[in-house]
């Protein structure tokens, strides 16, 4: 008699503890028609300290039937150290007929359980051809042209375009530090210190500056024009030096040799003009024009001669410039 209730005590024990998982599937409505949507629930009881394995459902949970949406499972507080959880998904098909979804497994350390498969029927629409109006599918409509979508998209693309061209303008402006020759720049021919310097002294001669009493205002032109060819010709800064600076830094070029006194000459009486407020005669005015036409003439890059009569006549500078003056 003991052994017999010593089996019945641990038959007992073992059914309780088998009990310690627990899993109800069921489907709501277990019946759709077509393309409507069904929740699959599973309730799943378990001790609060158990880890449990469960099944981990994607796309399709049976061949024919597909998951629209997995809810974020839900747990109850049981009472007496357990709790359930609630697995709910959307399903749904799109073909008519009977579906079998099976069995789910969960797993604990010490224990498994598994739910009951479960049907799912899926019925087609029904239609009376007497009764219910029947129309095949529509053709494919043309959308109607939306100037405020035109234009919105022309928007968009020339704003796109802005925003190119103005990466590229900073990219070569300030990153490559390259020129671009949108429109190809016709070269100039420089021309040499010596005609630009005649050219203006010329100019100045036809002005006639000083006989108008302009005194100051001719020697000004006339000390600019003989710097400018002074700092073209032999690289010299003759625009930011004094007179006496200048006239010490042509000792170092054998071309000024023959001209420096008149190179002086021109420099002292301009600065007696410009900064001692000197009136020189008209004698001395003229002579300042002939000397700075000689001083140009004197110093300039000349070609060698190509004919022998010119060789044989060689032409008296300073006789020719006064000449042309006084005419």
């Amino acid at each position: 008699m003991r052994v017999k209730l010593l089996i019945i005590f641990f038959a007992c024990a073992f059914c309780l503890t088998a009990q310690d998982l627990s899993v109800y599937g069921k489907l709501d409505p277990a019946q759709i028609q077509i393309g409507e949507q069904t929740t699959l629930r599973y309730e799943f009881a378990q001790p609060k300290e158990a880890k449990v394995s469960m099944p981990l459902l994607q796309d399709t949970i049976a061949k024919g039937v597909e998951i629209v949406e997995v809810i974020k499972p839900d747990t109850i507080d049981l009472g007496n150290g357990r709790i359930q959880i609630n697995l709910d998904y959307i399903i749904t098909s799109f073909d008519s007929g009977f579906y079998f979804i099976p069995a789910m497994q969960f797993v604990s350390a010490n224990e498994k359980t598994e739910s009951r498969p479960i049907g799912l029927t899926v019925h087609t629409v029904q239609v009376n051809p007497e009764t219910d109006s029947v129309k095949d599918i529509k053709e494919i409509m043309d959308a109607p042209f939306s100037w405020k979508e035109f234009f919105k998209w022309v928007g968009i693309i020339l704003g796109i375009l802005a925003v190119i061209a103005l990466i590229a303008f900073i990219l070569i402006k300030y990153v490559f530090k390259k020129k671009v020759p949108f429109i190809p720049e016709k070269e100039e021919v420089k021309e040499s210190a010596d005609i630009v310097a005649l050219r203006r002294l010329e100019q100045i001669k036809e002005e006639k500056l000083w006989q108008s009493g302009k005194i100051k205002e001719f020697y000004i032109e006339l000390t600019e024009v003989v710097r400018v060819y002074i700092a073209s010709r032999f690289d010299i800064n003759a625009m930011e030096m004094t007179s006496e600076e200048i006239i010490s830094l042509t000792r170092k070029y054998p071309d000024m040799d023959e001209v420096r006194i008149i190179l002086r000459q021109i420099l002292e009486l301009s600065d007696l003009v410009k900064f001692a407020k000197f009136i020189p005669l008209d004698k001395e005015n003229y002579c300042s024009i002939i000397d700075a036409f000689t001083f140009v003439e004197k110093t300039k890059i000349t070609e060698p001669e190509s004919t022998n009569d010119d060789a044989e006549n060689p032409k008296n500078t300073d006789a020719t410039v006064g000449k042309e003056f006084k005419s």
